[in-house]
């Protein structure tokens, strides 16, 4: 198992996904998705639908999350 530590600045996002998605889309195209001005239920659903439209057949799992320092 591996840990990582990152630090984050406020409003970093953090996406969590299963290898259906990065086996299938790569990190241009997950990034250009991450770009995009739509909420994170969008951005989800923008990532898995293009895991299966690149063919997947694994469990796609995709989970983005926004870091923000409390003021």
């Amino acid at each position: 198992m591996k840990v990582r530590h990152l630090p984050l600045l406020n409003e970093d996002r953090l996406l969590l996904c299963t290898d259906g998605l990065t086996e299938m889309v790569d990190e241009e195209e997950i990034a250009g998705v991450l770009m995009r001005d739509q909420s994170a239920q969008d951005t989800c659903q923008t990532l898995v639908d293009l895991a299966l439209e690149h063919g997947g057949t694994d469990n796609v799992t995709v989970l983005l999350a926004k870091y923000e320092i409390p003021v």
